[in-house]
């Protein structure tokens, strides 16, 4: 039996239409407009280029939920339903929207030394990932193994990515780490729930949610931890690595002492060899 296949052209315009929308943001960045709104107090500001973000990536989770129940198969393991929202895909919705946030406040860092070639490179990393993420997503829901496990791999590496650069801008802020650690918990949760989810192993937002905390709290030890943006990036994704992979297991109830061992390891590795470089 041929699988179903997505309608490219879909896929395609969601990404045209968002990658618009983000190089229009890079125009305001660039142009003496662009109002800022301070809420008071040590509450970071927020410009009007990250309202625009956050309605690019509201743009692209809804096509991602548009393209996914457009899918022929029963997919009543992926549904939720959430007060007046019935049988959506909230899984669905959190790679292809965090990919813009990731890319925007990513590549913003490189614009004192790349200038325009980083607002170019954000917006061709913007477009594949989303198409990559769509089209993967789509085929992630097919009964067939061979074909949703290799998409489950590819979302599984996009969600990494998205996790170094959204947790590598954060750090760079230097904000209070009341402020920081909130924006990596969600950026935590909302990735946990996602991966496990679409990797058909069950979580739910509370779990996700207090996994997020729980990897937050390492931001109270690296914001005293004078070390680079992109190291930092990378212990926060390596415990996000051991932390969805010691929740997928216990989805399924095959957590045990070897597999604990065996992440714990893999975490102390990383975290060492991050350790290393910084201190060299």
């Amino acid at each position: 039996m041929q699988s179903p296949q997505p309608r490219y052209e879909q896929i395609v315009t969601i990404a045209f239409i968002v990658t618009i929308g983000l190089a229009i943001v890079f125009l305001i960045d660039s142009s003496t407009v662009n109002p800022r709104f301070a809420f008071g107090g040590d509450l970071p500001e927020v410009s009007l280029s990250w309202l625009l973000i956050g309605s690019l990536a509201l743009l692209a989770a809804m096509g991602a939920d548009w393209i996914a129940r457009s899918h022929p198969h029963p997919m009543n393991w992926i549904l939720r339903s959430f007060g007046p929202l019935r049988s959506v895909t909230p899984a669905f919705w959190f790679l292809p929207g965090l990919s813009v946030v990731a890319a925007y406040a990513f590549w913003q860092l490189f614009n004192p030394v790349l200038g325009g070639t980083a607002f170019l490179l954000a917006l061709i990393v913007t477009a594949g990932m989303l198409i990559v993420t769509l089209a993967a997503q789509y085929f992630s829901l097919d009964r067939q193994a061979e074909i949703h496990t290799p998409a489950q791999i590819v979302l599984h590496i996009i969600g990494y990515l998205i996790a170094f650069g959204s947790f590598s801008a954060i750090y760079y802020t230097r904000y209070r780490t009341l402020y920081s650690a909130t924006m990596v918990a969600l950026v935590s949760a909302f990735l946990i729930y996602a991966l496990l989810n679409m990797q058909r192993r069950p979580i739910s937002v509370g779990v996700a949610l207090i996994a997020g905390i729980g990897i937050a709290e390492l931001m109270w030890a690296l914001n005293y931890w004078q070390t680079t943006f992109l190291l930092a990036g990378v212990v926060l994704v390596t415990v996000l690595y051991v932390v969805v992979g010691l929740l997928g297991y216990a989805c399924i109830g095959q957590l045990n002492r070897r597999l604990l061992l065996e992440y714990s390891l893999v975490g102390i590795a990383l975290v060492g060899g991050v350790a290393y470089m910084s201190l060299r």
